[in-house]
């Protein structure tokens, strides 16, 4: 795996799913707990399949993942500037957008192993640190991806994923506000509908 496919990796989502696989444990923590039990969940509903797996699989993301905070952040300054009914729109069609590519993205990688390497605490954030390794290919460069996770009503969730120093909201907040300064919000609306009608996520 090239650098260049990992950073494409990290624009599209992809580096979400690069955490299945068989676990080894380092340094375990209460958040590592979260991310280890959550995709021990999901490697399982994909070796099922089926209808009724997959609605499971959409639960479960919703049980992972801090769609507000990525939403607030996916926006950044041009949040604040947003009405109520906007940032509901936004944050219902990012998270459609998140469930697809997360779904598409774990069946294309079953053939890594992760190695979580560590945790640490930092202004209330927890980063749980893992490494993928190729089970196919063990000359396959390891992808470093590390979770960024803070805790809201006693659950750990996920609000940010760093892999290989790119991160996922840092990347949507860069395509997007670049699109509103641009053409505008409604734009940037229409476009995720599009990408969404498409399948193209």
């Amino acid at each position: 795996m090239t650098r260049r496919m990992n950073h494409l990796f990290a624009a599209t989502f992809s580096l979400l799913a690069l955490t299945l696989g068989q676990v080894g444990l380092a340094n375990a923590g209460p958040a590592t707990d979260v991310v280890k039990a959550k995709q021990t969940v999901l490697f399982d509903l994909l070796k099922k399949g089926g209808g009724e797996s997959q609605k499971k699989v959409s639960a479960v993301f919703d049980e992972m993942l801090d769609y507000s905070a990525l939403a607030e952040s996916s926006l950044g300054s041009e949040w604040a500037a947003r009405t109520d009914a906007e940032k509901k729109q936004f944050s219902d069609l990012l998270k459609q957008l998140v469930r697809k590519a997360y779904e598409r993205n774990l069946k294309k990688t079953l053939d890594f192993n992760i190695e979580y390497t560590g945790e640490t605490e930092s202004g209330g954030v927890m980063t749980v640190k893992t490494r993928a390794v190729s089970k196919k290919n063990v000359r396959e460069e390891p992808v470093e991806i590390a979770f960024k996770l803070s805790e809201k009503g006693g659950t750990w969730l996920v609000r940010d994923i760093v892999t290989e120093g790119v991160s996922l909201v840092g990347s949507y907040r860069a395509q997007f506000t670049k699109i509103i300064k641009k053409d505008g919000f409604p734009v940037l609306i229409q476009k995720m509908k599009d990408k969404l009608a498409k399948g193209d996520v």
